[in-house]
Parts: structure tokens; sequence; C-alpha cells
């Protein structure tokens, strides 16, 4: 996976986080007592997804809310490296590029819900990568 996917992917999504109508100050979210609606429209997404890693693209759906979560509770936390770097290269090399998306579209977006969507509509087949 390529840096430039990375950087673009993040700026895709939050140019519509930070669109006029979706954008709520961090006071304003945070006297929220439920969560908004997901500003996350998971087809734009997958197509995304799709269009820069192939048809055959997946998502990790437990790795990516492990991350997901992780970046709510934790705003900014740095990642852990060497778990990140240990599992990649425990990964089959077919697996490898997918796990990084994973790992970083659960980070980036911090989006449980996002995960849990797309791993309904493109998961990995866990036993098949051995993730």
């Amino acid at each position: 996976m390529n840096i430039f996917f990375c950087l673009t992917f993040a700026v895709f999504i939050s140019c519509d986080a930070t669109a006029h109508a979706t954008y709520r100050s961090r006071s304003r979210r945070e006297l929220l007592l439920t969560d908004p609606a997901e500003p996350f429209d998971v087809v734009e997404v997958e197509k995304y997804i799709v269009g820069e890693f192939g048809a055959k693209a997946c998502v990790f759906e437990r790795v990516c809310a492990h991350y997901a979560t992780r970046a709510r509770t934790q705003p900014r936390p740095q990642l852990d490296w060497p778990d990140v770097f240990s599992q990649y290269k425990r990964s089959p090399d077919q697996a490898k590029e997918y796990y990084l998306l994973s790992v970083f579209l659960g980070d980036i977006v911090g989006s449980p819900t996002l995960c849990h969507q797309l791993g309904k509509r493109m998961n990995c087949d866990t036993q098949q990568f051995g993730i």
C-alpha cells in the first residue's frame, strides 16, 4: 500500500467529515449524549477502496475496529508500531496490503461502525489469511 493512498483516503474522509453540514465544534460534539449518525457512506468508501486496490480488496474487520476504537478512546495516540509491524510480518504476502489498509482505516477514520459495515461488505476471510 502506498503512502499516497493513505493521505488521499484521509483527505477524502476528512473532506466529508468537515463539510459544513456535518461539522460540529469539539465542545458541541462532546455535549451530545448519543453518537451522531455516522458521516460516512459505506458504499462510497467501498467504491474508493475498490478503485484503489481492485475488486478483491478486503478489510479485516477486527483489526480495523480495534484501531478505530483505540482512536476514539485515545485521541491522537501513537500507534503501537512494534505490534503493527509484528502482525504485518506474520501476515501472508497477499494479506499484508489489506492488513495495513485495515490498520490505517481504523486509525484515521476512527469509526468502529464503518469498520463493521465494511467487514460485512468486503470482509477478508480470516481463515484464509490467518490474521
